[in-house]
């Protein structure tokens, strides 16, 4: 029988809660830099909200394209899909407004993240702004 990216993932957090020793959940960070903005603060309010959320960053993925390009058009995405389909991480925490991006694409972006049993949260940076 030949199990999906999604089935391995779910027999290893099965595994970790079975240990008692529940591994912390990995992320990747997704950023689709418009002309104007600061890379480096971008990045910083991803982190900051994983880091608050006790989860493990444990990649960076940066576009440099208009945030209104399509994902499947986007160079980089690839590169964050890659974290999820080896099992690396769990979820992307993204810029606001990258599953909107998605829609249209074949399978849809919530459709593939279910197969893989992982996640997006790209309400990173419009939480922070809603704190200021």
């Amino acid at each position: 029988m030949t199990r999906t990216p999604g089935d391995l993932s779910r027999r290893r957090s099965i595994n970790d809660v079975a240990s008692g020793f529940p591994s912390r959940t990995r992320v990747a960070l997704y950023a689709c830099i418009a002309p104007g903005q600061d890379q480096a603060d971008v990045l910083e309010q991803l982190r900051l909200y994983a880091e608050a959320r006790d989860w493990v960053v444990v990649g960076e993925v940066i576009d440099h394209t208009p945030t209104a390009t399509p994902l499947d058009s986007r160079p980089n995405w690839p590169q964050a899909k890659v974290y999820i389909t080896t099992g690396e991480a769990r979820g992307i925490v993204a810029t606001p407004h990258t599953r909107s991006a998605g829609a249209g694409s074949s399978p849809t972006l919530t459709e593939w993240l279910h197969d893989q049993n992982a996640f997006l949260s790209d309400e990173a940076l419009a939480t922070e702004r809603a704190a200021r």
